[in-house]
């Protein structure tokens, strides 16, 4: 995609959103923001007057969302949709109950769910779109302490990949990006913990999160490296249904790739 763009981001306050809107105004486009603060969305209005423009959305409030696109739509056609606002939760998965799974749910499968339905209708009427779905390396694989958050995941690949299928008539696309360990404060203040621990799981919870804190601090990417990655790949003649972004994921992709080569009996 080429030209002066509009992007709709969900969650620009910090990390991959931040850097992603902030390499989208530098590239010359708008982008109209989702934040939970009136603070963050004043902040990110400033950086860029009249191109930096802010919606005040929590994607868990599903209700509010229609609205909210609405909105973003009276500034003009959208090109691009982000879903990237994310949650995720620690826990063994006994150890997490049903009603903290389905809220991690709302946020990372059912708030983008109805962000791409809401869009929908608009870029099929264009005849152009392209849905950006801010996915994880949990999303093809299961991770020890992480069931939810992998299950959420895996479940935002299912539709995104089925959703690209649907619309490719269209002229629409879908691109599911998918980062190894990015270094923002995703695991200290978007990773939530389980609210019923088990003690047969105390060595996994007494110390995983904060052997996931200690990863992240070392092996991984940068916010920026993952928005260059996906402005990249978003100039390209044919953009990528999955980016894979970062190396560390790429053991456990391989791995995962031989394993449904010897099933499939390849």
């Amino acid at each position: 995609m080429t030209g002066e763009r509009r992007w709709f981001i969900t969650g620009i306050s910090s990390g991959i959103g931040q850097a992603l809107a902030h390499a989208a105004l530098a590239a010359g486009d708008s982008v109209i923001g989702t934040a939970r603060d009136d603070n963050t969305i004043a902040r990110f209005e400033e950086s860029s007057p009249g191109r930096a423009i802010g919606i005040r959305l929590d994607v868990s409030r599903l209700a509010d969302i229609a609205g909210a696109v609405d909105r973003a739509l009276t500034h003009g056609p959208v090109d691009i949709l982000v879903n990237n606002a994310g949650q995720s939760l620690f826990g063994a998965f006994e150890e997490v109950p049903v009603e903290e799974a389905r809220a991690l749910f709302d946020v990372n499968v059912f708030g983008p769910w109805a962000l791409a339905r809401a869009m929908l209708p608009h870029f099929r009427a264009r005849g152009a779109g392209q849905f950006v779905h801010v996915s994880s390396g949990c999303g093809l694989n299961g991770t020890p302490g992480l069931s939810a958050y992998c299950a959420s995941k895996f479940a935002l690949e299912g539709f995104s990949e089925t959703l690209a299928l649907e619309i490719a008539g269209f002229g629409l696309r879908v691109m599911i990006v998918e980062p190894g360990a990015v270094a923002t404060r995703f695991i200290s203040h978007g990773t939530r913990e389980a609210g019923s621990p088990i003690e047969a799981y105390a060595a996994l919870s007494g110390s995983g999160k904060a052997m996931l804190e200690g990863y992240y601090a070392t092996a991984a990417s940068t916010p920026e490296s993952v928005a260059d990655a996906i402005m990249a790949a978003l100039a390209a003649p044919e953009p990528p249904l999955r980016l894979l972004v970062g190396d560390d994921g790429r053991p456990a992709v391989l791995q995962k790739a031989d394993h449904l080569r010897m099933i499939a009996g390849g």
